[in-house]
Formats: structure tokens, C-alpha cells, sequence
């Protein structure tokens, strides 16, 4: 049977709405209105489109009325970017992600990681607390250059990183049947996407061409490089079987933070992935900091990160395992580990920030702009056009330390 949307033409079922909150609260309220806004910018959400509906009740028994907020993702309005983005695919995973994997990861975590409550899930609709009424609220669109902004982050995806190590000693038929259910999108459905890529390929090409480097030739053939295959080897560097691999959010960057000061809650769990724990490191790295404070600061993120981990494998094992197991655990994920494996991934993570890039940069207008366009359409054109002094420097030096990082 079809699922029944719960935001359709920008409009609230108010009926579906109050089945799936009374069946989740266990209550019998009676939503009398509801007003949905959008929860995001124009432009900044790919796979799906986020809402806010604020509504109002009365509970059965009880006089006056209440009211409260969720957040609805429903697949996009734009049925190509539908397509392109494979929103089944990413709402299938997604649901999997709040239905299953966390609540099993949660089982070996001291302190449970920090996210909305999950309502209800279907292939239309997906239906989430609202963090604001928690005072956690977006951040600014500014790419992080202290540590205030880096250190919640690192200990949620550290809290991940360590339940998936746990579960696989504690529970290892379990993980992975929940590893077996996600479901990855085919090559061919991601043609479309590795087109996008190379328009964001050639705009960096056209961005480098115009700077003076002490050894431009050499700087071009090693960008030029990017050309060939890189979309493939995105995929390999992902894939491969590395002695340590773990359960990655898979898109951590500011759009998927909530922020209350300092400390985040992670959103959107679409993008689950089995991989190197290099893997939401080096996008987060990537795609979120300042290139000169993550430049100054690498050793020192890593070893925070590092610092995390051990202390979250430690603090749930200690009464659990005997020491040697948990050394045994830990001993292969040290620095010089990690480190090599970030160089591994920055192609990954370099690809990754370049698709975040303009989300800093573009205006309002600008986003709403590219969104009406499409995705698809847009050209090389549009995006120097668009450009500003600020993004051609972000592009600049984030290719300087990818190509620095990658040797």
C-alpha cells in the first residue's frame, strides 16, 4: 500500500499527522491546526526536503489548547533531483539508521548519542523532533576556525565509531545483518551525480588556472589528474576492506549540526556507510573547517578524536572485558593509523567539501536560484558567475592542502 504523506503540495494531512503523533506519544489528542514553513534554506538540502509544522491540540479530557512542533522530510518537490538523488534509496536508509542501527549501537554506548527522536518513517515521510524546542538551532553557514566549534562533532562521531568496534566483538551476527540491510545506490543511478562532479571539477580547474603557484605546471597535471576516473575511485577508496572498519554517519558537515552553544546533535542519517572510521573524519575535516586551523591544528584534531574513542571503548568495557581485550581492540586504531587513512580518504574528503563549498558563500537568492535551476543544470558558468572573492579563496586552499595532504 502506498504510504499517505503527511506534507503534500506544502499542505499538512492533519489526520496522518495526528495518527502517527498519538500512536508515538500513545496519547488521543486532536490536532486543530497546522501551519508548515520550510526547516532549511532554499538550496541546501539535496535528498530530500526538510519542514517545520507547527501545530496545535487538545488532549481528550483536558480544556484548552497545546501547542508544539516536528520536523517532516519528505521526498523533493523536484522530481529530477527525486531521481538524481535517489530520495528511496536515502529515506530506505535512513529509516533503517533510526529504526535499527542506532537503537542496537546505543546498547554499547555510556552516554547515547545526541539526536532527534525519531516519530515515524516511510517512503514519503519521515517525522523527527524538533530540536529548537530543545534550543538547538542551525549554525551560522561559516566553516568552523576554533575549537568550540570542533570538539562535539569528534565525540559523537566517536561515540559511533566506538559501538560499532563493540558491537562487532559483543554481538557480531547482529552488526552485520544491520550492515547487510543498507542498501547502496548502483553506478548507474549515479551517473547523473558524477556529471554534476565534473562540472565541479572544471570549475576548479578554471579557479587554479588563474593563480600564480611556484610551479604551475606541476600544480595543473596533478589537479588534472582529478579528470580520470575519480568518481569510480571515490567509490574504491570507500569500498575497501581495511583491518578496521565501523558504521560512519556518512555526511557530517554543518547542514546535518544542530547547535546549543557548543554541543551538536547529528541530523540525517541517509547516508550510512561501513567503512574506514577515516571516512566521516575526513569529510568532516574537509568539508567544515578553516583550511588554516585545520592545517595548524591536523595532529591535534586526530589525536582529540583518538582521545574520544579509547575513552568511549574504555568507559563501557572496563567492567565488561578483561584489559587485553580492549588493548587488542585499540591497538591498530592509533595516530600513525588514522593518519595514513585520512590520506587515503582526501580525495574523498576534498570531492565531498567541494559539493559543500558554495552553501558557505551564496546568498538567499542565489540558492533559491540554483535550486529552481536544478542541480543538473547548472554550468560552469553559473558557478564563477556566482563566485565570490571568498569562495575562489576557500577552492584555492582546499586544493593547496588536498594535493599537500594526499602525498
Amino acid at each position: 500500500m502506498k504510504p499517505i504523506p503527511v506534507i503534500s503540495n506544502r499542505i499538512c494531512n492533519i489526520q496522518q499527522l495526528t495518527n502517527i503523533l498519538n500512536k508515538f506519544w500513545k496519547k488521543d489528542f486532536k490536532i486543530t491546526k497546522a501551519e508548515v514553513t520550510p526547516a532549511t534554506a532554499s538550496g541546501t538540502n539535496f535528498v530530500s526536503d526538510a519542514w517545520r509544522v507547527n501545530y496545535q491540540y487538545c488532549e481528550n479530557g483536558k480544556e484548552g489548547l497545546v501547542s508544539n512542533s516536528v520536523i517532516v522530510k519528505t521526498t523533493p518537490e523536484d522530481e529530477t533531483r527525486n531521481t538524481q538523488m535517489r530520495s528511496d534509496i536515502a529515506f530506505k536508509n535512513e529509516i533503517l539508521a533510526y529504526e535499527k542501527v542506532l537503537p542496537s549501537l546505543s546498547k554499547y554506548m555510556q552516554q547515547p548519542l545526541r539526536i532527534p527522536k525519531y516519530l515515524h518513517g516511510d517512503l514519503s515521510s519521515i517525522v523527527l523532533e524538533d530540536m529548537r524546542t530543545m534550543n538547538f538551532n542551525g549554525s551560522t553557514r561559516t566553516v568552523a576556525s576554533n575549537w568550540n566549534q570542533v570538539w562535539s562533532p569528534l565525540q559523537e562521531m566517536a561515540k559511533l565509531h566506538a559501538a560499532s568496534l563493540i558491537m562487532q566483538v559483543e554481538d557480531e551476527e547482529s552488526f552485520y545483518g544491520m550492515v547487510n540491510k543498507i542498501t547502496e545506490v548502483s553506478n548507474e543511478d549515479t551517473k547523473a551525480l558524477e556529471k554534476n562532479q565534473d562540472v565541479y571539477l572544471e570549475t576548479i580547474f578554471s579557479v587554479m588556472k588563474s593563480i600564480r603557484l611556484p610551479d604551475p605546471l606541476a600544480y595543473q597535471r596533478r589537479v588534472e589528474h582529478l579528470k580520470q576516473g575519480v568518481w569510480q575511485e571515490q567509490k574504491e577508496i570507500i569500498a575497501k576492506e581495511v583491518p578496521i572498519r565501523v558504521l560512519n554517519h556518512g555526511n557530517i558537515w554543518i547542514n546535518n549540526l544542530l547547535y546549543r552553544q557548543d554541543m551538536i546533535t547529528l541530523l540525517d542519517w541517509h547516508n550510512i556507510a561501513f567503512s574506514s572510521p577515516a571516512m566521516d573524519l575526513s569529510f568532516f575535516l574537509y568539508a567544515n573547517l578553516n583550511t588554516d586551523f585545520l592545517s595548524q591544528n591536523r595532529r591535534h584534531l586526530i589525536n582529540l578524536y583518538l582521545m574520544y574513542l579509547h575513552q568511549c571503548v574504555f568507559d563501557y568495557c572496563r567492567n565488561k572485558w578483561t584489559m587485553s581485550q580492549v588493548e587488542q581492540t585499540l591497538q591498530q586504531l592509533d595516530f600513525q593509523w588514522i593518519d595514513s587513512e585520512l590520506k587515503r580518504f582526501s580525495l574523498y574528503g576534498y570531492m565531498m567539501s567541494q559539493w559543500m563549498t558554495p552553501v558557505y558563500f551564496w546568498s538567499e537568492k542565489v540558492l533559491q536560484d540554483f535550486e529552481s535551476k536544478g542541480l543538473e543544470n547548472f554550468t560552469i558558468n553559473d558557478r564563477l558567475q556566482y563566485m565570490s572573492a571568498e569562495e575562489k579563496d576557500r577552492i584555492i586552499k582546499l586544493t593547496l592542502f588536498y594535493l599537500k595532504d594526499a602525498l
